[in-house]
């Protein structure tokens, strides 16, 4: 049920609102400038807390679902047990678990309770699991049902404080909140904030539903052209500051022919620095095959449409290039737009980096690094793409480990997952099936091996965050663990993964992630050339 607290005093106009974070949810210029006011992106969920520090033993600890901050006991007697609290303005911005609470029957879970500026009176104390699968109080889009899990992103900010309980033990959860700077103004989440931005909620569900098409003032039309082996198309952009706002590429010959999808690179260089390069495959979660899907920031069809709506501003010049790093020439046509931006210090260029193919055995424990960013930026999202040559098994899993700023000398991430699956909005339960894919705004299970019914073959997941992007101001690192399930855990059980990261950055900031040309070139590993050893053949 939905209750009644006050409003926090706070000056219209300069206050952070429920409709300033609605409108900023769907905004992609937004992600594209550093936060203003500045806020810490951080997570609170149910890791195993034997996992204590990067060099101590427990670290590859993977029993994830029974972690919380402590149990205690309120006022009539009842125990409530902490998932998340912190002192000072924030927001909560996404809110994660699985449809089932220890046992499989159990639908409905605990109730959760969400206590804002000190109140003894939650805003929301109901059902969690129908909470989080638009079965609660938050319908869609706001709240998803994926595949065995939901997804609430219905932001919740308040002034002061937050408390986050459930009146039972909880299972697994991840919560993601902003922490904003001290003073700045909030206005609490109430029924009063959610009457006043009713407008403000229909209008971004009806954004986030579907899409609407891009408008820009510069639009290149280019018809088929023959991209030779070896060679580029260079789309020279209007001269800056402008931003791109879609490039879309239309590519019916990777449906016949799948293994153009690597060879084919875009890229994108922006006031001088190379800041995208990332084979279209990968790009749009086909590095094998074709395969449909819509997020708020990529599209795929069926008959080979390629959509990119990430916003990349420049401040005096811009290049989109395709590069065919194959050795057959390759058939494409181009659509790219463009319109004016007010370049200043809150800018940023936006980046793709790619991880080419990697196998690792199944007896091997290690936090596999998507990109590390050395400057100031925000992270937006990424892909995952895992090789599965094992029948009816499961793959993922392994928690994400993201590090900001001095995180990583501390020797403890930002963001300590529950799993690969978790982190991309679904969960377990089951080994997953092709039913278990979906698309949503801001999360897609692409692809589920299918090659058994289950998970042999290519498994394509990926996350583009919104309210949840993650700003540093001086470096961040995005580790996903390497961790199979209980039944693939030998030397001979090999996987296979690559990735793809996307983030912004202020002018001179570094990576790990640089064009790979040689690797592009080389055909996708596939799942039937395995060695005597286990090994997956490149």
């Amino acid at each position: 049920m939905l209750m009644l607290v006050g409003v926090s005093t706070f000056a219209r106009g300069q206050a952070v609102t429920l409709e300033s974070l609605l409108e900023e949810m769907a905004n992609g210029d937004a992600l594209a400038r550093l936060p203003s006011p500045w806020y810490d992106s951080l997570q609170a969920s149910s890791y195993n807390r034997e996992s204590t520090h990067r060099d101590a033993p427990g670290w590859f600890a993977d029993s994830d679902g029974t972690g919380f901050i402590r149990q205690e006991k309120r006022p009539d007697g009842t125990d409530e047990w902490v998932l998340m609290e912190h002192e000072g303005p924030g927001c909560i911005t996404r809110i994660w678990t699985p449809f089932f609470y220890y046992d499989f029957a159990d639908r409905t879970g605990p109730n959760i309770r969400i206590y804002l500026d000190g109140s003894a009176q939650p805003v929301i104390d109901e059902p969690f699991i129908p909470l989080v699968t638009a079965k609660g109080s938050i319908g869609e889009p706001f709240a998803r049902f994926t595949a065995r899990a939901g997804d609430l992103y219905m932001p919740i900010p308040f002034a002061r404080s937050c408390r986050v309980v459930t009146n039972a033990k909880p299972f697994y959860y991840i919560i993601n909140y902003r922490a904003y700077e001290p003073g700045t103004v909030v206005e609490t989440y109430s029924k009063e904030a959610i009457d006043r931005a009713e407008a403000a909620r229909k209008e971004i569900a009806d954004r986030l539903g579907s899409v609407p098409p891009v408008t820009s003032e510069w639009r290149l039309n280019a018809p088929p052209r023959v991209v030779a082996a070896g060679a580029e198309w260079g789309i020279q952009l209007p001269p800056g500051p402008h931003a791109v706002r879609e490039i879309m590429l239309s590519f019916p010959e990777a449906v016949e022919n799948p293994s153009l999808l690597r060879s084919l690179v875009i890229a994108a260089d922006f006031d001088g620095a190379p800041c995208v390069w990332v084979p279209v495959g990968d790009y749009f979660c086909s590095a094998d095959a074709v395969h449909p899907f819509a997020t708020l920031k990529r599209s795929v069809t069926e008959d080979g449409e390629f959509r990119s709506r990430w916003v990349m501003p420049y401040a005096s010049i811009g290049k989109v290039r395709f590069i065919n790093t194959g050795a057959s020439d390759i058939t494409i046509a181009a659509q790219v737009g463009t319109n004016g931006w007010t370049w200043d210090e809150h800018s940023m260029h936006f980046y793709a980096g790619w991880r080419p193919d990697e196998t690792v055995p199944g007896n091997t424990f290690l936090d596999w690094n998507f990109v590390e960013v050395t400057g100031t930026g925000v992270y937006v999202g990424d892909a995952r793409t895992v090789l599965n040559p094992q029948k009816g098994t499961w793959w993922g899993e392994g928690d994400e480990k993201i590090y900001v700023d001095g995180a990583w000398d501390a020797g403890f991430p930002t963001h300590f997952g529950t799993g690969t699956e978790d982190y991309y909005g679904w969960a377990g339960g089951e080994v997953p099936t092709r039913r278990d894919e979906f698309s949503h705004p801001f999360l897609a299970n692409v692809r589920v091996g299918g090659l058994d019914g289950a998970t042999l073959g290519y498994n394509i997941v990926t996350r583009e965050r919104g309210l949840d992007a993650i700003p540093f101001r001086s470096r961040l690192r995005m580790d996903m663990e390497c961790s199979p399930g209980v039944d693939i855990r030998e030397a001979r059980h090999q996987l296979g993964y690559s990735s793809v990261a996307f983030w912004y950055a202020r002018p001179g900031a570094r990576h790990n992630r640089p064009p790979a040309p040689d690797q592009s070139a080389r055909a996708i590993m596939k799942y039937v050339e395995i060695d005597g050893r286990g090994r997956i053949a490149k």
